[in-house]
């Protein structure tokens, strides 16, 4: 009975897909638990965990505070309201309202050679994209959409 099972469990094991592979439904990136998700809205599909925080992301992956510009305020230099927060770099950071804030794991990378085709090792920290971390200071990059 083990050894007709063995390759049925290393089939299903294989079928999930890690933190940033491309899919057509959530099934694809998660189909046994369900914690991970198919966001669409990505070129060719991105598997994603939607709600992270700064210890919930698996290892290949990190927690990314996501605002969307479109609800860009103003520049951060005139002062962000206190429901705000100062998204960007340096004189071109805007304030967006928090709660409009989306919380996705996204695949970590050092270069674009990390990355499948289609998509680029960017910093964080720029085009509405903040890193949650444990440590504050840390800028680190995420596979992205090409532009």
């Amino acid at each position: 009975m083990v050894l007709f099972l063995l390759p049925f469990m290393f089939a299903t094991g294989a079928c999930g897909r890690k933190i940033g592979d491309a899919c057509t439904t959530s099934a694809d990136c998660d189909p046994s638990t369900g914690t991970r998700s198919c966001d669409l809205s990505q070129p060719g599909g991105y598997c994603v965990i939607e709600g992270c925080d700064a210890r919930s992301c698996p290892s290949d992956s990190f927690c990314v505070r996501f605002f969307p510009e479109i609800f860009v305020r103003k520049l951060c230099a005139d002062t962000c309201a206190a429901d705000e927060v100062c998204v960007g770099s340096d004189a071109d950071a805007v304030c967006v309202r928090r709660s409009l804030e989306k919380r996705i794991c996204v695949q970590n990378c050092a270069d674009n050679g990390d990355c499948r085709g289609g998509y680029v090792c960017e910093p964080t920290g720029q085009d509405g994209a903040l890193p949650l971390t444990l440590s504050p200071d840390a800028k680190p990059k995420y596979c992205r959409p090409a532009s």
